[in-house]
């Protein structure tokens, strides 16, 4: 009985492990938020995974007799790997969901002025790309 109960006990922890989904955003501050992004940099990762090793007991200064040190060309590689799979390959899908898309157009015609107000009344999706 005591293997269920580790069993039990395993997916109980990855279950707590799980983070929570962020809140949504107003759309102004997701604007102001996308704009002063970065976007991806193998170097930047490669330094803050290579700042960590210690961490990990892993050395990452200059061999003993002068050779550099292979773990953090091995970090490297591995950074620009994932981050070009990331951007050649990922995909974004958005939805915008009904209501969210108002318009107001005016015109005219023969019959006079003509003032025309739309809104979206379907989900519909679009794309994105990952920078």
């Amino acid at each position: 009985m005591s293997w269920i109960n580790k069993i039990a006990q395993g997916i109980e922890k990855a279950f707590s492990t799980v983070r929570k989904p962020l809140g949504l955003l107003p759309p102004l501050l997701l604007i102001c938020e996308v704009k002063n992004r970065p976007g991806l940099s193998a170097i930047m990762a490669t330094s803050s995974i290579i700042r960590r090793l210690p961490e990990a007991q892993i050395e990452t200064g200059a061999n003993e007799c002068g050779s550099p040190n292979m773990n953090n060309q091995f970090v490297r590689i591995i950074c620009e790997e994932l981050i070009k799979e990331i951007k050649d390959n990922a995909r974004v899908s958005c939805v915008i969901e009904p209501t969210k898309i108002n318009s107001i157009g005016s015109g005219g015609n023969a019959g006079g002025p003509v003032v025309v107000t739309s809104v979206n009344t379907i989900p519909s999706s679009t794309k994105g790309i990952i920078q």
